[in-house]
């Protein structure tokens, strides 16, 4: 695997959670950082041992006997101890490790022990080389590089570089974040490692000029316009470093950082804008990046579990999952119109007097049965008032309906009277939907697809999903994409379903 950025580093291992008096010296080890996102440390053989030495000790309990001091607890006393009155000396240690230090150019360094039962055979392609020379590899996560070489108070943050994998990038492109002075840059990365792979190093992207407040910053930016390029191009694009840029007079005072997590690499989503059009749908959308779109129960929601889609490979899950984009996308919709039928104050009148009567009226019933029925349906008059169901205008096909209107996205071609939330509720409550689930996950992701580019307003060339009427002897459906304006009216004819597989 090709390496993106290594150096050499001498420092500590110590516990990450509690203060450690019996740290670790490390001396001379090298550290690697790989296009894939992986993170590995060499260190040598004995270093090692005294590692796995220590985490071992750290794990263990140590005893003694009550009133008896002794310096150094041995782990073995616990079984010397067995019936007799002790003491705990140390309790077992259950959390991370971390290396510190800095690097022989006087970088500081940090960084977690991903995992002490690393294989060094995983990843590294002169593991045998290493194990020959008697060296050993440890897998980092969370490294931190800070390359102030001069203890210097932080300024405001003038840039910050995010490395993408799984995003391919034609042309490079640039646009206006918001109604902000912000802007996104991204370009291509090119290694020879990532043409036609997915979980690895394509693109990076800069944002500048971010104000950072209570709800903006670099990191909110940066999550939001990762799943519009997901959305975009039908993969889990993932971030594998940030590099940061600070302003502090006429210094510019450097900090890197690397996940070093494993990257989301599936592919299972629809490029909903091809490569060429990926420039026009960033700048378009990038206007509408705002918290008010956004924010925690918006767009930026609805899109995490739309992305959910492209790893679960069960088509009942992903269509509840798309069913779960629109309502929370709805719930958005609908949360700043009044919905009740009547004014609060009448509504509570009318239902108090109503428990009232369902409360005192089992009093008459002497049948068990009937009571035991009774109790049931008691129950649910009271959830339904708590819910304050009876006092919304409509049910969920009619809010959608409405939702649909305000953002004139067409719906009739897909499912005219939305059938699926009948799909949606007989897979919940039955566990099968009866139907061909798989053509309807099609149709009910071409529809997310157009309240997504509605809300973002997007006017240009996107690809939907199609099914490709032809005679296959097995019965089996064939699909294919098509390429579309949006907006656009959904006609009664076909016609234009003819340019199947067609690049905008």
């Amino acid at each position: 695997m090709e390496i993106k950025k290594q150096f050499t580093f001498s420092g500590i291992f110590k516990k990450f959670h509690e203060e450690d008096t019996q740290p670790i010296e490390i001396n001379d080890a090298h550290i690697y950082c790989y296009v894939n996102g992986n993170i590995l440390m060499e260190i040598n053989s004995q270093v090692n041992q005294h590692i796995n030495h220590k985490r071992f000790v750290d794990s263990e309990p140590i005893y003694q006997l009550k009133g008896v001091t002794i310096e150094q607890p041995d782990i073995l006393q616990f079984w010397e101890l067995d019936g007799l009155e002790r003491e705990m000396v140390q309790q077992a240690y259950e959390g991370d490790y971390e290396i510190e230090g800095k690097t022989v150019e006087g970088w500081k360094i940090k960084a977690i022990i991903a995992d002490a039962n690393f294989q060094a055979t995983l990843g590294v392609d002169n593991s045998e080389n290493i194990e020959q020379e008697g060296k050993s590899l440890v897998r980092l996560r969370d490294l931190d590089i800070d390359y102030n070489l001069d203890s210097l108070e932080d300024g405001g943050t003038q840039e910050i570089v995010y490395g993408l994998a799984n995003i391919e990038v034609i042309h490079n492109l640039s646009a206006q974040i918001g109604n902000l002075e912000a802007e996104m840059c991204i370009e291509s990365v090119s290694t020879r490692e990532s043409t036609n792979k997915s979980g690895i190093l394509s693109a990076e992207m800069t944002l500048r000029n971010i104000r950072e407040n209570e709800q903006d910053s670099y990191e909110t930016y940066c999550a939001w316009l990762i799943s519009l390029l997901s959305l975009a191009s039908g993969h889990c694009v993932d971030k594998i470093y940030s590099i940061k840029a600070v302003s502090y007079e006429h210094f510019q005072i450097k900090s890197e950082y690397w996940s070093g997590r494993k990257l989301r690499s599936e592919a299972r989503g629809i490029a909903v804008i091809q490569s060429p059009h990926l420039y026009l749908f960033m700048q378009q959308c990038a206007k509408n990046l705002t918290w008010e779109t956004f924010s925690d129960k918006g767009v930026g929601l609805a899109l995490s579990w739309y992305i959910d889609t492209f790893v679960s490979p069960m088509a009942e899950v992903n269509f509840l999952l798309l069913c779960t984009v629109l309502e929370s996308l709805n719930k958005k919709h609908s949360s700043n119109a009044s919905k009740s039928l009547l004014p609060t104050n009448i509504y509570r009148q009318i239902r108090d007097k109503i428990l009232n009567v369902v409360s005192e009226f089992p009093q008459g019933i002497n049948n068990q049965d009937d009571l035991k029925k009774y109790n049931i349906f008691a129950l649910k008059v009271k959830k339904s008032f708590a819910s304050g169901s009876y006092n919304q205008i409509g049910n969920l096909r009619t809010s959608l309906e409405e939702m649909f209107k305000t953002y004139s996205v067409p719906y009739e071609d897909l499912f005219p009277e939305l059938e699926f939330i009948t799909i949606r509720d007989k897979i919940v409550h039955e566990g099968f939907g009866g139907v061909d689930v798989a053509l309807e996950l099609r149709k009910l992701s071409n529809l997310v697809v157009r309240v997504f580019l509605a809300i973002l307003g997007y006017q240009g060339h996107y690809m939907e999903s199609i099914k490709i009427e032809i005679d296959d002897p097995l019965g089996r459906s064939k699909h294919g994409l098509i390429c579309r304006s949006f907006p656009f009216i959904a006609s009664e004819d076909n016609t234009e379903l003819n340019s199947i597989d067609t690049c905008c």
